[in-house]
């Protein structure tokens, strides 16, 4: 589209000495500033309704050990299972801290999995 003088006059625009056109708000070498935005709000307060956090501590005593992750992934049906046996209320992080630790043992006589549940405190530990 081609624009005349005149209408890039109407649009606010100014003729520069050499001819070209600029836009009266614009400054020459001037970098795009970003937009202000507001503030964010911190979070909102809440007030503390649940029960006491508990602590469920998953010992696995083995021959070999497990890399951490592939330890914690296998104890997802097993934390599952003890929830629908109501011995935890849910497995979110604000009712219960999950544990996990791993013990070498010598024969496989030895090996076992030790599921403990703490009643924590009322500040949630």
């Amino acid at each position: 589209m081609n624009w005349t003088h005149e209408q890039l006059r109407n649009l606010g625009y100014r003729q520069n000495p050499d001819g070209s056109f600029s836009h009266s708000s614009t400054l020459p070498h001037a970098k795009p500033q970003p937009v202000a935005r507001p503030a964010l709000d911190g979070p909102a307060r809440r007030e503390e309704t649940r029960q006491n956090r508990i602590t469920l501590c998953i010992t696995r005593h083995a021959t070999k050990l497990l890399d951490a992750d592939n330890f914690a992934g296998g104890c997802k049906p097993l934390i599952d299972q003890l929830r629908y046996a109501n011995l935890i209320a849910d497995d979110d992080p604000e009712t219960v801290e999950i544990l996990f630790r791993q013990t070498k043992v010598k024969t496989k006589a030895e090996e076992r999995t030790e599921v403990e549940i703490r009643q924590g405190d009322s500040k949630g530990g």
